[in-house]
């Protein structure tokens, strides 16, 4: 990277040295290109132009040689050095005792170069226009710097934030591992005590279970299919320990099967569901499960408020919400309407 800026900061230094040179002599680029007429201002004009492309390139010269003087001073492409006033002083006086003897080389050669006038004709004024290309020169270095500065802080505070997402996003995924063991734990437990006949074939669909469960831990989106297929497993578990009480519909098109949720999002709306409503003989429970015409997954079920009401843990909606506005900027949508409780979800393309 500290190489990739030291060609950057070379290739905007050439930039700006010939921006300077072009603008301190437009005047008189124009001034000779209105005065082009006569063969006599013909003649004239080559004359001129002679000069003109000299101090043209002086100028650029000059103003490219400060640049690579205050490269090495004020160290424009380190990003996290320190820019102390010593440097600013010591940047100045460099620069315009460099200009004072480059000046003077400089006309020298001219003079036995080209023995004609200068364009301006005053030493003075060649002396003065160097010394103010140096003024220029450190401006400009010191605000290269500052650009430099702020693109990296930015380019590291937008890092740093995509890592604190991720690490937050991973955190919210394993919360939800131990949650699904612990409550299909729970009901095998449940199962061997009431059922101990069929509980092998519970623990070979919570194997396939746990299988998706932890592979998921290692994907940020997975495919409706894929939630769906789990899903099938996830059901035969629950429905070994509530029989004909629970029933579960899915009304998913096939055009959707290749929409993305994050992992275990389905699973969590119906242990949801499942956790905080009566099931019974009595009370049996209905969950739908659909996908709207707005591309969003919508889990519902009737509002069966169990006799005594079982505390939340933290773990379940809300983290799912926080997943979706880390992963889309979008929460999902929680409503309470005609005895329903409704969670919709949106579906990622």
């Amino acid at each position: 990277m500290e190489k990739e800026g030291k060609w950057k900061y070379f290739r905007i230094a050439a930039l700006l040295s010939a921006a300077i040179a072009i603008t301190l002599h437009f005047p008189l680029v124009v001034n000779y290109l209105f005065n082009y007429e006569s063969a006599e201002h013909r003649h004239h004009f080559m004359i001129s132009f002679t000069h003109l492309g000299m101090e043209l390139f002086i100028t650029f010269l000059v103003a490219l040689l400060m640049f690579t003087l205050n490269f090495f001073i004020l160290l424009p492409v380190q990003k996290h050095e320190r820019l102390h006033i010593l440097r600013i002083f010591l940047s100045v006086i460099l620069t315009f005792s460099s200009v004072t003897i480059l000046n003077h080389l400089f006309y020298s050669v001219k003079e036995i170069l080209d023995p004609q006038p200068w364009v301006r004709g005053h030493r003075e004024e060649f002396d003065i226009r160097n010394f103010f290309v140096s003024a220029l020169v450190i401006g400009s270095v010191l605000i290269i710097r500052l650009i430099f500065q702020k693109q990296t802080v930015t380019l590291e505070n937008e890092t740093l934030r995509r890592e604190a997402l991720q690490s937050q996003f991973e955190s919210l995924k394993n919360q939800l591992s131990p949650h699904f063991l612990f409550n299909s734990l729970t009901a095998l437990k449940i199962l061997i005590k009431e059922a101990p006949d069929i509980a092998q074939n519970y623990v070979n669909s919570l194997s396939k279970a746990l299988r998706y469960t932890l592979q998921s831990n290692e994907k940020r989106l997975v495919t409706l299919k894929e939630e769906m297929d789990f899903m099938e497993s996830y059901l035969f578990l629950i429905k070994m320990r509530f029989d004909t009480n629970l029933t579960v519909q899915t009304h998913i098109p096939e055009s959707h099967l290749l929409f993305k949720i994050p992992p275990l999002t389905i699973q969590t709306l119906v242990e949801n569901a499942i956790k905080h409503n009566e099931i019974s003989r009595k009370n049996p429970l209905t969950i739908s499960i659909q996908v709207t015409p707005e591309d969003t997954l919508k889990v519902i079920n009737p509002i069966q408020m169990k006799l005594t009401p079982q505390d939340g843990t933290g773990i379940g909606l809300s983290n799912l919400s926080k997943q979706f506005m880390l992963l889309i900027g979008r929460e999902i949508t929680i409503s309470r309407e005609n005895n329903h409780f409704k969670v919709e979800v949106p579906l990622i393309k």
